[in-house]
């Protein structure tokens, strides 16, 4: 894959509400071309919370997760930082993503940070 390509599949995911399970199907071909020692669940399962936690659990091992959102934000109001390190501000490169589905707001974060490592 491209970066161009996964630059649009990024977008895809912080700005659709619902996403068809042949889009998460590029979500997993994308996830897997970028973390391929990593287990990834079936397309139809990346839509869940859960499964997009493990994987960035299984992709960035004692990693941070922050998760932020308002209930009173319309679109767009799940954000997501993964960081190598919570106690200073000197991470080599952070995951962030941004969507109305917190999934999706979590895959976003991964496929980005995972972009700039695989560089």
């Amino acid at each position: 894959m491209k970066d161009p390509e996964l630059d649009i599949l990024i977008k895809q995911l912080e700005s659709a509400r619902d996403i068809s399970i042949a889009d998460f199907d590029g979500v997993l071909h994308a996830l897997a071309f970028l973390l391929p020692q990593a287990a990834l669940p079936s397309p139809e399962n990346l839509r869940a919370t859960d499964a997009a936690i493990l994987i960035a659990d299984e992709a960035y091992p004692n990693w941070s997760i922050h998760i932020r959102g308002r209930t009173n934000d319309r679109d767009g109001h799940w954000q997501c930082t993964l960081r190598e390190n919570d106690s200073r501000d000197s991470d080599a490169a952070i995951g962030t993503g941004r969507s109305p589905v917190l999934a999706q707001a979590i895959l976003a974060a991964v496929i980005r940070l995972a972009m700039m490592q695989k560089a």
